[in-house]
């Protein structure tokens, strides 16, 4: 066992709180019980002295007469209960004192303090009665029940501990199991087996539970990555072969004279070697928005203006003359942000709508919030896929292939977008339906 683990921990936590408990209850039940028990032997032996007192009345016939055979029968019952008795009278002087009468002794501790009881007869105080004793088999008995009640509560004490040290490793066996397996599965994640997951219950969760949910959300998210990972340096290296390809071909088609470099030859080429420049464009504005320190001009501006100058950015598109796009309303918002990166923004956002929007509409409109303003492009194209729709903010993600190269483009614009959004403290959220249509929501900050 581990010295310093959960069960260890579990266990001498419930040993101590059982153990304390149990001592301080061991406590008050001894005092409780030595004290009433006292009283119960105090109040008893008052009450046999009460027998005594009436039977002694009654014995008492006149000043300084008394009747020997009643007092016989008094001393006779105080030595069937173990007690010694002496009888003074008014005066103090010994009436009865069972020593000296020839009645069998009663074994009496020397060093015991007698009790004595005034004896009266028609409220006039006609003796005084000593009462000593009651040391034995009676008060052996009560020690007895004392001494049991003491080995019962150790007794007792031993069961519970017991009984704390098996609950106390049932607990911790059942808490240490689930630990155990997600502390296993997260050796196989750093070891770079992302298949495992933690298996949960259908229906009641605890918080072990919630770790696990956590650690298989954690794989899925970095299965996802190194799928993404993958692809992206597959992309990469498809978008920077095909141009290179071209120009390599046509360049040794030159060199070994099987074409002559005309024009419309050398124009190929050109274009080509422009998509690399703008390939290499793309990256450095998403390496430039994705930087940490990126520097955003904060100031006061009008979202509205920022709309209006995007929409004049795509207004020369050919999709224009078939895709009908328009601001819902014009009023003024006023947040705060970085002018030209919000442009790029919105720019991105609609250039993509109407990539995918042959024959429709493209709106634009605001939805006012508490703190901020979220700006919704909606269009009724193509629309993403759900299973498409967690990676779409992905570099170089284009989704369906065979789509994607039809449309052109890197597959960087939509990580550039969110890079600015995050930057500016905003979100960004998209809904869709396969061809239906498609809704960008960009929220930001007041």
């Amino acid at each position: 066992m581990n010295r310093g683990g959960l069960r260890t921990k579990l266990l001498l936590s419930h040993l101590g709180v059982a153990l304390s408990s149990l001592l301080i209850i061991l406590f008050l039940v001894n005092l409780v019980m030595s004290f009433s028990f006292g009283r119960y032997v105090e109040s008893r032996q008052r009450a046999e002295a009460g027998f005594l007192l009436a039977d002694l009345e009654q014995a008492y016939d006149s000043p300084d007469s008394w009747n020997m055979d009643k007092l016989m029968g008094v001393a006779h019952q105080a030595m069937l209960r173990d007690y010694s008795i002496r009888l003074f009278d008014a005066a103090g002087k010994p009436v009865w004192d069972m020593g000296n009468m020839g009645m069998p002794m009663v074994a009496v501790d020397p060093d015991e303090a007698a009790t004595r009881y005034a004896v009266q007869k028609e409220g006039v105080n006609i003796g005084t009665l000593e009462i000593r004793g009651n040391g034995g088999a009676e008060q052996a008995q009560n020690r007895d029940f004392l001494q049991m009640f003491n080995r019962l509560s150790w007794g007792a004490l031993l069961l519970v501990l017991g009984g704390a040290y098996l609950y106390s490793r049932y607990m911790a066996k059942g808490l240490s199991r689930p630990l155990a397996r997600i502390k296993g599965i997260a050796m196989k994640m750093r070891e770079g087996d992302l298949t495992e997951r933690v298996l949960l219950p259908a229906r009641t969760q605890t918080e072990i539970d919630e770790v696990g949910q956590a650690l298989n959300y954690l794989a899925d998210t970095l299965q996802q990555q190194e799928k993404l990972r993958k692809n992206l340096t597959a992309d990469v290296a498809h978008e920077l072969r095909t141009p290179l390809t071209t120009v390599q071909s046509y360049i040794e088609a030159f060199q070994d004279g099987v074409w002559e470099a005309t024009p419309d030859r050398l124009q190929i080429c050109h274009a080509q070697i422009m998509r690399l420049v703008q390939l290499i464009g793309d990256l450095e504005q998403l390496n430039a928005a994705e930087n940490p320190m990126i520097q955003l001009r904060h100031e006061r501006l009008c979202l509205s203006d920022v709309l209006r100058d995007s929409i004049h950015s795509v207004a020369g598109r050919p999709e224009l003359e078939k895709v009908v796009l328009t601001l819902k309303e014009y009023k003024e918002h006023w947040i705060s942000g970085d002018y030209e990166r919000l442009v790029q923004v919105f720019v991105n956002l609609l250039n993509n709508a109407l990539k995918f929007t042959k024959d429709g509409q493209v709106e634009i409109s605001f939805i006012e919030e508490p703190c901020g303003i979220t700006v919704s492009i909606a269009d009724t194209g193509a629309g993403i896929a759900a299973d498409e729709l967690p990676f779409i903010f992905e570099r170089f993600y284009r989704g369906e292939k065979s789509r994607s190269r039809k449309t052109g483009g890197a597959g960087i614009g939509l990580a550039i977008v969110k890079a600015i959004v995050d930057a500016h403290g905003g979100q960004i959220t998209v809904t869709s339906n396969l061809g239906a249509g498609s809704e960008f929501q960009v929220y930001l900050p007041n």
